[in-house]
């Protein structure tokens, strides 16, 4: 397998997401106080697709998150707080619910419960997890075990950072009686510490998910189905001049759901300026499907009016382009352009997003 060069900063899968992700922040001056947080994105996602596998679409809206914390200890913090999430185009607000979380900190662990740090927040890998999920689902609801921790590496100036994240999202429920299914979505991402070999950083990476849908003893027409979805990669990281990297990050990616299965490659190389990324990625994928992936990389359509429709074989060559502007302190800016040639319909799609993400602690 050809070994392509990429770029990162932290443990972030493809792309580095940092800009948008959620940060946690621990303040030992606040323990015992009411504090108000503040989260919020603003979003333009445009895709312009035109083939039989994925739909074609705008979304262009905001979503806020007000919150109240407060840690009786220095181990446990609580929030309580509403959520709030307008498209524009449509009338009123296309979800309101309050969110909860609770929150236990031990050395480099966390536990989460409730509303736990969902979607990029995971670091997966695109075909398993649509970089979409930043704004079609913002929330999600379950238990969570985190572990981040980054250290120098032995001899050298060089810092790396291991990761850790198993989850459960309970996306919906059910009950004895009712006429649809409960839907369950767990997963795991690791990114594991680094070696160093001859000057490159070494890092391995497993990915995993299971989706569940069933519940005992309700009315639903649909089959129970478990699908299951794995990724196994390696990354090899080169530093160079000042705060710039190039990472070869590529993955072997698999799913399987009785009776059926399927397998992939995915190439990811990087060049990452303090300025701005730019990367290429390969997807080569044999029927493969991840229900909470990206649209473009399964082989069975999600488009209107295309029930049924499957491509065996789907393969895809993507430019991204990726630049990153901090504003202020906790206010961030980020432009995604993603060109790719659909290599086996021969033909030319992309898709743009224009984040502005503001987070107060």
């Amino acid at each position: 397998m050809a070994i392509l060069m990429g770029i990162f900063s932290k443990t972030h899968a493809q792309t580095n997401t940092g800009a948008l992700e959620n940060t946690y922040f621990y303040n030992k001056s606040k323990l015992g106080k009411i504090q108000f947080k503040f989260s919020s994105l603003g979003y333009i996602r445009n895709n312009e697709y035109f083939n039989n596998i994925a739909d074609g679409y705008t979304l262009i809206g905001y979503y806020l998150n007000p919150k109240v914390n407060y840690q009786p200890h220095e181990k446990v913090s609580v929030e309580l707080g509403a959520f709030a999430r307008k498209e524009f185009g449509t009338n009123g607000f296309k979800e309101i619910q309050p969110t909860f979380t609770i929150q236990i900190k031990q050395k480099d662990w966390r536990f989460l419960f409730g509303n736990i740090e969902g979607n990029i927040n995971h670091r997966m890998i695109e075909p398993m997890m649509s970089f979409e999920r930043l704004v079609s689902a913002p929330l999600e609801h379950g238990a969570q075990i985190k572990y981040q921790k980054t250290t120098t590496l032995k001899n050298s100036s060089i810092t790396d950072e291991t990761f850790f994240d198993i989850w459960l999202d309970w996306q919906r429920s059910t009950s004895p009686g009712q006429t649809h299914q409960e839907n369950i979505w767990n997963g795991l991402s690791f990114y594991s510490p680094a070696l160093m070999v001859k000057g490159f950083k070494v890092k391995g990476l497993v990915q995993a998910s299971v989706y569940h849908a069933g519940g005992q003893n309700v009315q639903s027409v649909l089959p129970v189905v478990t699908r299951v979805n794995t990724a196994l990669g390696i990354r090899v990281q080169k530093d160079f001049l000042t705060n710039q990297s190039l990472v070869a990050d590529n993955y072997y990616v698999g799913y399987y759901e009785s009776p059926y299965k399927g397998t992939a490659y995915y190439l990811n190389g990087y060049w990452q300026h303090p300025k701005f990324q730019i990367g290429v990625s390969y997807w080569f994928g044999h029927f493969f499907y991840a229900p909470m992936g990206n649209d473009l990389f399964q082989s069975y359509s999600r488009k209107f009016n295309s029930n049924g429709y499957y491509e065996p074989y789907r393969s895809l060559l993507i430019l991204r382009l990726v630049k990153d502007w901090k504003v202020i302190e906790g206010l961030n800016l980020s432009l995604r352009v993603e060109p790719h040639y659909d290599v086996q319909n021969g033909k030319f799609e992309h898709s743009e997003g224009l984040y502005l993400k503001y987070q107060l602690h």
